[in-house]
């Protein structure tokens, strides 16, 4: 599932919505969401992705405080062919483009998510680059690419053995994979998170935050990876907007403490073929 605002995201889904009121004994507000993302997702307006987040992308100011930024500082994709596994409406696909991809290839399961992707590439100038393609990645045919973009896609997709050797078929000689995740270590910190009055839910029946052992069956089909987390206070943001950049930069200073990794709730997972 891939949006550009929680925003958005949320109002989009307002009709999918289910709300459970907290018991009275409880100290902490709590709203739970149930969300269809992919009803979420078909029911969002597809826009032009405006010059704030163009330039945004391209300048990558706080490229160490962000997942997407992060992914864009560090994977650079000018003139390379990518796939974008999962792209859903289509705004990691398009943007991929236009900071200068040669070929996206945006893959997803649901024809009106191809759609809208098809029809934002129109409407952001790149649609000879964005090439739309439906079906589950065992039964498509690979195209050789030099990168994999997997955002927040890994969760929906268990058991991962089902998915990640077709997904490495695709990658050339030397290629980078790179996913984006819900992270949870340990559970107690995942239970805290849960009366933070900031919850996660599950987003659709069946999926769950990736752990400790799903990032090493990830990472053991790559000679070489790296893991980067983040959101251990910025999911405080939501409730604080004007504060999310200090949160961003308190996680900074927080994971770089030894075993800090554990509190994270989003890691990012690289790897590269030999």
């Amino acid at each position: 599932m891939q949006t550009e605002s929680l925003q958005t995201f949320v109002q989009a889904a307002k009709p999918h919505i289910a709300h459970k009121s907290p018991p009275r004994s409880s100290g902490i507000i709590q709203i739970k969401m149930k969300l269809d993302a992919t009803a979420a997702q078909l029911d969002a307006e597809v826009v032009r992705t405006s010059e704030d987040i163009r330039r945004r992308y391209r300048e990558n100011k706080n490229w160490r405080y962000h997942t997407k930024e992060w992914m864009y500082k560090n994977i650079p994709v000018q003139g390379k062919d990518v796939l974008d596994f999962g792209c859903g409406t289509g705004e990691i696909a398009t943007q991929l483009a236009f900071l200068g991809a040669n070929r996206v290839y945006a893959l997803d399961v649901t024809p009106g998510l191809l759609d809208s992707t098809g029809r934002r590439a129109e409407l952001d100038g790149v649609s000879d680059r964005v090439e739309t393609i439906c079906g589950m990645i065992q039964d498509v045919e690979p195209r050789p690419v030099d990168v994999i973009v997997a955002f927040a896609v890994l969760h929906h997709c268990f058991p991962l053995e089902n998915i990640m050797p077709s997904l490495v078929r695709w990658l050339k000689p030397g290629g980078v994979f790179v996913a984006v995740e819900p992270f949870v270590a340990v559970e107690t910190v995942e239970r805290l998170r849960n009366v933070s009055g900031v919850p996660y839910e599950p987003l659709d029946e069946g999926e769950r935050k990736l752990n400790s052992a799903d990032l090493r069956y990830v990472k053991s089909h790559f000679a070489k990876t790296e893991e980067k987390y983040f959101r251990v206070l910025s999911r405080f943001g939501r409730l604080m907007p004007a504060a999310d950049p200090l949160f961003s930069r308190l996680d900074r200073l927080i994971l770089a403490l030894p075993f800090a990794s554990k509190l994270a709730g989003t890691a990012v997972i690289v790897g590269r073929q030999s």
